[in-house]
């Protein structure tokens, strides 16, 4: 079924992607582009340990200053303007176009899910690396600094300005992204988020809530707790009511994704072992294709949430974490269509690992260029690296895949830079 359905997606495709596709092969045959390539084959073994040192630099949530000072340095070294750290350590630098180009921003985030002490030492088994935060996204910001730095040593000009964006803060809800986006006066034409696998192409917005619940209760020690109501007996109900939520059948063509999503992430209350705790929360991530679907089962959980503080006799508060309006956001056929996207699908096409699917743009999106989406500025998630288990301890990626992934980009830039 998924084989089926992502052959009938292009052959719909096929008549609009030959109009609105600007990456042709024959763009890599200038002089300066390859000599971009070339470069990159010459410089595999040192892009290879430098992602490795990137890798072991921590970089936890609103934590990512020190990797924020190695990208601002690199970017003053590639001789790059209006290079800026704002006031959340989103680092960003300009490479000027001729003029007559549209200008396209190159985001990678900086932040890993994995805090304070995790061991990141990377591990080599024949082509694979294995380490927390291999993949995502520290392979993709190694790929986007390596992008610049090959056209410069190829000496290529674009007409477009190139935007290097190194964010903060996506993984706690796309907060550098966003405040990037809002603050920092530039308007690009195109967004493109380099946070995927280099197997997919993504152009749409997941809706994505993410809220805080609470329960109270003045408390009480453990030999008076028994029929006494309780912030923990409310969280665990709680949590059991909202997997019975009902949710519509799996999306297709999503690969391991399973969308719609209701998930609780943390919990946690309580100060000691032998009392009825003061307080206890827990934490909900809820993820859809639409906004309508997200409205109902969003609706559903706060209700359900609700309901069980009422009926345990507890105390009852919320936070929402996340919340994006995409009242902005242009139509999906727009989206699909657009001249970044179908690009976008061309050069990830080209340059995938030979004997592998086809890569197909998909509507979805769980990164920063949500927000791009939702402001109504074309954009687009892909990857430079083949990579697997995000966000989990196990998480690895195909060393060899970079060289290309890189290669990608690299077409990407020039071919959308010159229109």
């Amino acid at each position: 079924m998924r084989k089926a359905g992502l052959s009938l997606l292009l052959l719909a495709a096929a008549p609009l992607f030959a109009q609105n596709n600007w990456f042709q092969p024959s763009l890599l045959d200038k002089p300066e582009v390859h000599k971009a390539l070339q470069s990159v084959d010459d410089r595999a073994a040192g892009i290879l340990e430098e992602w490795i040192r990137l890798v072991e630099t921590p970089a936890p949530s609103g934590k990512e200053q020190v990797r924020a000072r190695y990208i601002r340095a690199e970017m003053e070294t590639l001789g790059l303007s209006e290079i800026r750290t704002d006031d959340m350590s989103n680092t960003s630098g300009v490479r000027k176009g001729t003029g007559g180009g549209p200008t396209v921003v190159f985001c990678a985030h900086m932040d890993t899910v994995f805090p304070d002490g995790t061991d990141l030492k990377v591990k080599r088994e024949g082509d694979i690396l294995r380490a927390p935060g291999v993949g995502d996204d520290t392979s993709n910001l190694m790929a986007v600094l390596e992008m610049f730095r090959a056209l410069n040593r190829g000496g290529v000009r674009t007409k477009g300005d190139l935007i290097f964006l190194a964010s903060v803060q996506e993984e706690v809800g796309l907060l550098g992204a966003k405040h990037w986006l809002e603050t920092s006066g530039y308007k690009p034409d195109m967004f493109i988020a380099i946070d995927v696998s280099s197997t997919e192409v993504w152009y749409g917005a997941l809706r994505i809530d993410q809220f805080k619940f609470f329960y109270t209760s003045p408390g009480a020690h453990t030999l008076e707790s028994r029929g006494a109501p309780s912030p923990a007996k409310a969280v665990a109900k709680a949590i059991d009511a909202l997997y019975e939520i009902p949710l519509p059948p799996i999306a297709e063509g999503f690969g391991t994704f399973k969308l719609p999503t209701i998930n609780v992430g943390m919990l946690g209350g309580g100060t000691v072992v032998n009392a009825i705790p003061r307080e206890a929360w827990f934490t909900v991530d809820l993820r859809s294709l639409d906004s309508a679907t997200q409205d109902r089962l969003e609706s559903a959980v706060v209700a359900t949430a609700r309901r069980i503080g009422e009926q345990e006799g507890v105390g009852f508060r919320m936070e929402k974490k996340m919340g994006i309006d995409y009242s902005k956001a242009l139509p999906q056929t727009a989206r699909l269509n657009h001249p970044l996207v179908q690009t976008a699908v061309a050069t990830s096409n080209y340059f995938r690992k030979p004997g592998t699917a086809a890569i197909a743009a998909q509507d979805a999106g769980s990164n920063d260029s949500n927000i791009a989406v939702s402001m109504g500025i074309p954009a687009v998630a892909v990857g430079a690296v083949v990579e697997y288990m995000p966000h989990r301890l196990e998480e690895n990626a195909e060393a060899s895949s970079i060289v290309p992934g890189i290669k990608s980009l690299i077409a990407l830039a020039v071919a959308l830079t010159g229109h």
